[in-house]
């Protein structure tokens, strides 16, 4: 389905054929845009490992941290020069190899760090760089560029087969307006529940990291 197919779907499924219209083009292709990300963090849709500016962190000697791509939530493998480094936590290292934070070498592992505030998705490199090189990413991440109502042939950066689940929330987001003839919670609360069977629940960030910093000891080294 291409944006044109999205609207004309919501117009008919939601009896908003007449003019004035209860919601805009812009309005319905906002919705999609924000479940197409819902998805994506929920399902893990969008895999990637090719994109240079979302897959390749260039080093810096003495620089350990790297912001990752806006559009990234997940890491599922990195690599340097060929070889896996292993995710750990600020808690694991602490317990397994003190004093990690003032090495330098070759990395051979990595902390996580989630967005936090306005700062960026982050990546902490242990040990500390010594040379230069490139850090080789494998994401999950969400659509790189949002659709827009006027690019009607355009589609959703997931596969097809996902396309018509993606209406349950963009019409959960169209019954949560707020406009006396629109709003409607409990229509709203109903394609929020068919969304979440198709996806699954949304991820709880405090979880995620309260389950990375259990994360066993790393092997005490020479890092």
């Amino acid at each position: 389905m291409n944006v044109a197919d999205f609207i004309a779907a919501f117009r008919g499924e939601l009896a908003d054929t007449a003019e004035p219209h209860f919601w805009s083009d812009e309005e319905i292709v906002a919705y999609l845009n924000e479940a197409v990300q819902e998805a994506c963090e929920r399902a893990f849709l969008i895999e990637d490992r090719s994109t240079p500016a979302v897959c390749a962190i260039t080093l810096q000697p003495g620089v350990d941290t790297y912001s990752l791509h806006a559009s990234v939530f997940q890491i599922k493998r990195l690599t340097f020069q060929g070889r896996p480094l292993e995710e750990t936590s600020v808690e694991a290292l602490d317990e397994g190899s003190p004093g990690w934070e003032t090495r330098q070498g070759q990395p051979r592992g990595f902390i996580f760090e989630q967005t936090s505030g306005v700062q960026a998705a982050r990546v902490r490199l242990v040990p500390t760089p010594n040379q230069a090189g490139t850090i080789a990413l494998t994401v999950y991440r969400g659509a790189l560029k949002p659709l827009n109502s006027g690019q009607d042939t355009i589609k959703p950066e997931i596969h097809e087969r996902y396309h018509a689940r993606l209406k349950d929330w963009v019409y959960r987001c169209a019954y949560l307006k707020q406009d006396v003839e629109a709003l409607d919670k409990s229509r709203a609360t109903e394609f929020e529940a068919q969304f979440t069977q198709s996806f699954g629940e949304r991820p709880d960030a405090n979880v995620q990291r309260k389950q990375r910093d259990r994360s066993p000891p790393v092997v005490r080294c020479s890092w």
